[in-house]
């Protein structure tokens, strides 16, 4: 859970456009985030924001240096993530990479795409935009991916029931609610406390 951080001024607030690479029609999202955030927590905002469940390994990629899991950071000898603040080591970058699931290999391309003064009226973080559904958790990466979208689009057929069956009964892969996303994901558990400024 994130910690309360009290600062003396408003802090800077980033506005992130991240897009999913290789997918078409792209999926992409869009949110405001305070650049007092912790690593660990921004991997867990895309999840969110994205769609994501988090079951697998994950990656920055940010000026050269790489940021992971504990577990990840011990055994690649990359930097831990937890405890790792934005605002230190985004310096002047308006982009770097979110590695998700080093098996099927989702790669996501982040963009700061503006930066802002604090709103003591928005909640942070915020998801303020997007487009499409992500790809199923396992589904097999590009490839898989776009194979179950033609299967779907396709006739009735045993395959067909099978992936419907395994997705839980429905996907839409061009649906996104970022009303929903905030409600009942970003502010509905309290993941992310509210910072005090």
């Amino acid at each position: 859970m994130a910690k309360k951080v009290k600062k003396s001024k408003s802090p800077k607030v980033y506005e992130f456009t991240v897009s999913l690479e290789g997918i078409t029609p792209v999926v992409w999202r869009k949110f405001l985030i305070h650049e007092f955030i912790e690593l660990s927590e921004l991997h867990m905002l895309i999840q969110m924001t994205m769609g994501w469940e988090a079951k697998h390994l994950y990656m920055f990629e940010i000026n050269g240096l790489s940021y992971s899991d504990l577990e990840t950071a011990e055994e690649q000898d990359v930097n831990d993530a937890e405890g790792t603040l934005l605002c230190d080591v985004i310096g002047s970058s308006k982009e770097f990479s979110y590695t998700y699931d080093f098996g099927d290999d989702w790669r996501h391309k982040v963009e700061v795409t503006a930066e802002l003064e604090h709103d003591p009226r928005i909640n942070y973080p915020i998801c303020i935009g997007g487009e499409n559904a992500c790809p199923p958790e396992d589904c097999g990466g590009i490839h898989g991916f776009h194979k179950l979208k033609k299967v779907l689009r396709g006739k009735d057929s045993e395959e067909k029931d099978n992936i419907i069956e395994w997705l839980g009964g429905f996907y839409d892969p061009t649906s996104f609610d970022p009303n929903f996303v905030n409600k009942h994901m970003l502010w509905g558990d309290l993941y992310f406390d509210e910072m005090e400024f």
